[in-house]
């Protein structure tokens, strides 16, 4: 009974690793020395109040610039000289992204975006559905099963105890 509770929980757990996504990066540019990001995951939603810092050409290795996306992920700097400038945004929970953007010609997504395991980055602070439903059920069935446990335990120290 023991192994079918834990493959039990281990199988109500897994959706939390189906809804794990990445980031996507897109250049919202409508002026040339006013660059606008939008920081986002693969499945459409934002990424919300990420840190964002701002590496400059001349020294791509110190930011000039740490600051936060909005709510909607987007994330504007002004670029004051010509040449490949590097973003990066982190959203505090495993999810990375970084995008190259060349202010006197195309942007490009630099590959390598990080996937989190560590769960679903929701914006709204509601969860879909049925990721509640999934979620409720563990947890009603860790309790239960946690409950179920220690009166076994219990049980059983008062039968040895008894003889």
């Amino acid at each position: 009974m023991r192994y079918l509770c834990t493959v039990v929980v281990f199988l109500l757990n897994l959706p939390v690793v189906v809804f794990a996504h990445g980031v996507d990066i897109s250049d919202m540019t409508g002026r040339q020395d006013v660059r606008t990001i939008r920081f986002f995951y693969t499945d459409g939603m934002p990424m919300l109040f990420a840190r964002v810092k701002v590496f400059p050409p001349s020294s791509p290795d110190v930011p000039v610039q740490e600051s936060i996306a909005d709510r909607n992920g987007y994330f504007s700097f002004v670029s004051d000289e010509s040449g490949e400038w590097r973003l990066t945004a982190e959203d505090g929970m495993g999810h990375r992204g970084e995008i190259i953007v060349d202010v006197d010609g195309e942007t490009e997504a630099v590959a390598g975006a990080r996937e989190a395991v560590s769960g679903a980055h929701l914006s709204s602070g509601t969860l879909p559905t049925s990721f509640a439903a999934v979620l409720g059920l563990s947890l009603i069935f860790n309790v239960f099963g946690l409950w179920y446990i220690t009166k076994k335990r219990i049980l059983r120290r008062e039968a040895v105890h008894a003889h």
